[in-house]
C-alpha cells in the first residue's frame, strides 16, 4: 500500500511525519497501515488521522483543521494553493509553529529537515546556500559549522525547493 502523493510535501514517510502502523483513522473508521503523526491544528483531540484523509481534505473538513501555520503569503498565491497546504498537505514537527515558503506565485515543495554533515559530505552546494541564508536571519555566524546541523537539533533547518526554477529555499528554527 502506498500513501497518496502530496503535491508540496515530497515525502512525508521519509520525513517521519507519516509512519507505518496499523490503526482505525478517526476520520474515515477505517483500518489503514500507514498514519499521520505530524501537528493538528484543531479543537478536538486528534490522535489517529490517515494520509488519504489529509490528501482528500476530509480531515480538515471534519475537524475545521489545518496542518501547516499558513502566514506570511505572497499576495500573488492563490487561496486554493493556501487550502492545499493548510488543509491538505501533512505538517511537520519544528521548534516552533512550522512555516511553509512560497515563491511569488506558488508554494514551495517541502524537501525535508536538513542534516548539515550529509550536505557537506555530498557537496550540495545550492541547498548549503539556502541553510546558510536561513541561518543568517538569526544572526549566526557566516561560518557556522553546518555539519552542527542534525535533525531535531538546534538550530534546525528545513529546505524547500521551488517547483518552476528548483531553487532551494530554508528557514531556520530554534527555541
Amino acid at each position: 500500500m502506498t500513501i497518496p502523493h502530496f503535491e508540496y510535501f515530497r515525502d512525508p514517510v521519509e520525513n517521519g511525519c507519516v509512519v507505518e502502523k496499523a490503526s482505525v483513522c478517526q476520520c474515515c473508521q477505517q483500518e489503514k497501515h500507514f498514519m499521520y503523526v505530524g501537528p493538528i491544528y484543531c479543537v478536538d483531540d486528534v490522535s489517529e488521522v490517515c494520509p488519504w484523509c489529509i490528501a482528500d481534505g476530509s480531515a480538515a473538513a471534519k475537524w475545521s483543521a489545518s496542518f501547516n501555520d499558513v502566514y506570511d503569503v505572497p499576495s500573488g498565491v492563490s487561496q486554493d494553493v493556501i487550502e492545499t497546504i493548510a488543509a491538505r498537505t501533512p505538517g511537520y514537527s519544528t521548534w516552533q509553529d512550522n512555516k511553509w515558503l512560497f515563491s511569488g506565485k506558488e508554494a514551495l515543495v517541502f524537501v525535508g529537515e536538513v542534516t548539515g554533515s550529509a550536505l557537506i559530505e555530498n557537496n550540495e552546494i545550492d541547498k548549503i546556500s539556502a541553510c546558510r541564508e536561513a541561518l543568517s536571519d538569526w544572526n549566526l555566524p557566516k561560518d557556522f559549522d553546518l555539519s552542527n546541523v542534525v535533525i531535531g537539533g538546534q538550530p534546525a533547518i528545513y529546505l524547500f525547493q521551488d517547483k518552476e526554477t528548483s531553487e532551494f529555499h530554508a528557514y531556520a528554527d530554534m527555541t
